[in-house]
């Protein structure tokens, strides 16, 4: 079972383990950070607007992240890896967007927006499976967007 579990301390520190996996690092498109950066970002959550993050758990396992930012009247930006590898391919990415998609309708949005690499194959037959369509594109990063009904 995945569940999305409130983001603690805990995640924070695998956050940082995962994020600077190479090929996570590459894939995710994260720009490089100390744990002092990791750290003031962490403080702040709290009084982020419009921001919002957990923790995904699998079976009780701590095995990614996700969240929702850039949420607006109608939209959001959505976010997310998987960070044990050994995780991957096995499902739990479609269940925490599942979850992801619940929480967007349950605050009334219309759809949900993500970037992905051009170079990500794999992550974009993922969104695509799940019904996201390519919206436009800038240098590296398409974006994508799914509908959805509250």
């Amino acid at each position: 079972m995945v569940s999305l579990v409130p983001y603690d301390p805990s995640f924070l520190e695998l956050s940082w383990q995962w994020l600077n996996d190479p090929e996570i690092k590459r894939l995710t498109h994260t720009a490089d950070f100390t744990r002092e950066d990791q750290q003031k970002w962490f403080d702040k959550i709290p009084s982020l607007e419009g921001y919002k993050i957990w923790g995904i758990q699998h079976d009780g396992e701590k095995v990614g992240v996700c969240g929702i930012k850039n949420i607006t009247g109608d939209d959001c930006e959505y976010w997310g890896y998987i960070g044990v590898k050994t995780m991957w391919s096995k499902g739990i990415g479609t269940m925490a967007m599942e979850l992801i998609e619940e929480k967007a309708a349950d605050i009334k949005l219309k759809s949900i927006w993500l970037l992905v690499l051009e170079e990500n194959v794999r992550g974009r037959k993922f969104y695509e499976k799940l019904g996201y369509t390519k919206e436009g594109q800038d240098g590296i990063l398409i974006k994508m967007r799914k509908h959805i009904h509250p």
